[in-house]
């Protein structure tokens, strides 16, 4: 605990001795006591809530659904091996997230018989892919890549005044609109001085026969 939250607790138990009439020892018993009692109702929340979403038929509908994309998917087989260890650990993550994995690397590599670092080059590359998101050792959640697409296109297309401010919006679509041809006029200048580097290699190679 920090110098700060040293003093803020100290505080807190002067308070509620001299609200209860208490002795400071007896406030801190108090106060620890009703802090049990509070996490362990939270815990007793999270767990009953944990249960309903955690049904095995759940879980294995979230890996099953997984697996259908994951697999199909052109990954490397060092990777596939690892999501395919993690579809089955679905549910174990300290958030209430069906989709949520809790594992170490050392864990990973072990199970599937990989080294630590082809474990963790795999992962950050699935992440990069967009199959996991989070910190490895820790808590990660399984992701489809493009699964939420259609909702937030939903969502977008909900909105019925998308601009506040025209003027903004007008310069920014005009400012696209000529990156997008400056990119056209320098891949067509590119793409002639390819064809004129090969029309003059091909002239001085006819030159020489």
């Amino acid at each position: 605990m920090t110098k700060n939250g040293s003093n803020a607790r100290k505080a807190r138990i002067r308070t509620h001795a001299s609200k209860t009439g208490a002795t400071y020892r007896q406030a801190a018993q108090a106060l620890n006591t009703a802090r049990e009692k509070e996490d362990k109702e939270r815990a007793e929340r999270i767990a009953r809530t944990r249960a309903m979403l955690h049904t095995p038929e759940d879980l294995a509908e979230e890996r099953e659904l997984y697996l259908e994309h994951m697999l199909a998917a052109d990954l490397p087989d060092s990777v596939r091996v690892c999501l395919y260890a993690l579809a089955d650990r679905l549910g174990t993550g300290r958030l209430i997230d069906s989709r949520g994995v809790s594992f170490t690397v050392a864990e990973l590599a072990e199970r599937t018989g990989l080294s630590l670092m082809t474990v963790e080059d795999g992962l950050n590359l699935a992440r990069a892919h967009g199959w996991i998101t989070g910190d490895f050792g820790c808590d990660v959640r399984l992701t489809v890549p493009g699964e939420d697409i259609e909702m937030y296109e939903w969502f977008l297309a909900r909105i019925k005044q998308p601009v506040r401010n025209s003027e903004n919006y007008e310069r920014m679509l005009q400012q696209i609109e000529e990156e997008v041809a400056q990119q056209a006029r320098q891949a067509a200048e590119a793409r002639a001085w390819i064809e004129e580097s090969r029309a003059r290699k091909a002239s001085a190679a006819d030159g020489h026969s």
